[in-house]
């Protein structure tokens, strides 16, 4: 079986087929984004959405269904798909994808990746972007972006300096729920409000299993946070089958079916305390009170240097070690809220769940009491 670099250097290959164009800014009206992952990722890429539907530009976007799911709802889109792996899918999304004859399709991942690296070439945009590319032919730009050393908005801020001259953006990120959905929530907690009560959402589990809280830390803090604060009300939010155990504890649990649920929960609340997740970024969003968690997670090391490396070494800074790299997330994703916010971070090389529990409830209390 072909190893990535050989795949990598197949399709670097076809990729030195295409002419490389020079863009010109006035051919641009219609912009296909290229996310390919989480929510997350979708949240943070919210404001270069806003900010080139403000230019007069049509937006559409390509992502995993959950991260479509959040953006269902927001003005500044056009068009969606949802991104699958399975060929017959994919060759769907390229078919539909090519109909729509984007002007300028931009690829936000700067890692390597042969199904992703391979759907940016067959998109059959005018112009193609991406970001530590300077090697491979096919794309008409590269954008270089030292990924661990920046917030990862400012790739949002890269898009819009480099190719289309827009400065100085606001780059807040975007939350959208309809009103039915608004309501939801709102009658949720219209149902157990007290006067002078205020609501703390935790979010204690992501995608990821390794980025959990511990059962421990978790209910640590709602007992600590019901002992300092009996008249205030813990809302949880997450996985239902994750939550259960915990009904007994004297919290509330929402029970969502989508992202977009959970967005007006976490909008109407007083605090937000979560792990390294969507939930982090939607609160920032709102401008909420966030008590932020950071901790290693795990990735196929290997796997990850190759896609670093093969093409866009250039953009490593010096000294680079991926394992830091994975662990200190916090700086790519820092958080984004006007509010007061506070982070806390494992030791290095350990999980989220070994972050002291008393520094979480402490904070926690803390930032509730200013």
């Amino acid at each position: 079986m072909m190893d990535l670099r050989k795949k990598l250097r197949c399709v670097s290959l076809a990729f030195s087929l295409r002419i490389k164009k020079r863009i010109k800014k006035s051919k641009i009206k219609t912009v296909l984004i290229l996310r390919y992952d989480r929510i997350g990722d979708m949240v943070v890429t919210t404001p270069l959405i806003r900010v080139l539907h403000q230019h007069g530009y049509e937006v559409s976007t390509i992502s995993q269904k959950d991260s479509i799911d959040f953006i269902s709802k927001n003005p500044y889109v056009k068009n969606t798909y949802v991104w699958s792996r399975d060929t017959k899918k994919f060759i769907k999304n390229i078919l539909a994808i090519r109909k729509n004859k984007y002007d300028i399709a931009i690829d936000m991942r700067e890692q390597l990746e042969v199904k992703t690296f391979l759907f940016s070439l067959m998109t059959g945009a005018r112009y193609l972007v991406g970001f530590n590319k300077e090697n491979i032919r096919g794309f008409d730009k590269s954008i270089f972006y030292n990924n661990p050393n920046n917030h990862i908005t400012m790739k949002m801020d890269a898009v819009l300096r480099e190719v289309f001259d827009i400065h100085g953006a606001d780059l807040s990120y975007d939350a959208f729920v309809d009103d039915e959905i608004e309501s939801r929530a709102i009658t949720f907690y219209d149902s157990f409000r007290k006067e002078n009560e205020k609501f703390i959402v935790i979010n204690p589990f992501a995608s990821l299993r390794e980025r959990d809280m511990s059962y421990e830390q978790l209910s640590y803090l709602i007992e600590q946070i019901k002992t300092a604060y009996h008249e205030h009300c813990i809302v949880l939010i997450g996985h239902l089958d994750l939550l259960e155990p915990l009904r007994g504890l004297g919290v509330k649990i929402f029970e969502s079916e989508t992202i977009l649920d959970v967005i007006p929960v976490i909008k109407h609340s007083d605090l937000v305390v979560t792990v390294d997740t969507a939930a982090l970024h939607i609160a920032g969003a709102f401008n909420k009170k966030i008590v932020a968690l950071y901790g290693l997670f795990y990735w196929d090391e290997h796997a990850q240097w190759l896609k670093w490396d093969f093409f866009n070494s250039k953009a490593l800074p010096e000294n680079f070690d991926i394992k830091n790299y994975l662990h200190n997330n916090e700086h790519a994703w820092g958080v984004k809220t006007n509010n007061i916010s506070e982070s806390l971070y494992s030791e290095r090389g350990r999980l989220i769940n070994t972050i002291p529990k008393e520094d979480i409830a402490s904070t926690a209390i803390k930032i509730l009491n200013l």
